[in-house]
């Protein structure tokens, strides 16, 4: 299982490994545009895991992370 929400204290999200794989794959309208809170939350999980592993640099990173979050503001606020 993965936490989404590492930091919960109440109501945690978890979901398995192939679920995760799954919606973070996903981009049929871009990748920065997420149909689920899982999947915007396992998208997020991955651009941060991935900086810190070094595997992407600071400057994609913020980018990134966004186009993530100001994508799920504009449809959903």
């Amino acid at each position: 299982m993965i936490s989404l929400t590492p930091n919960a204290v109440s109501l945690p999200i978890e979901i398995s490994e192939d679920q995760y794989h799954q919606l973070v794959q996903q981009k049929q309208y871009g990748w920065s545009v997420c149909q689920s809170k899982n999947e915007w939350l396992a998208k997020l999980h991955y651009l941060r895991q991935g900086r810190n592993e070094g595997k992407i640099d600071e400057h994609t990173f913020r980018e990134k992370e966004k186009n993530l979050i100001l994508n799920w503001w504009r449809r959903h606020l």
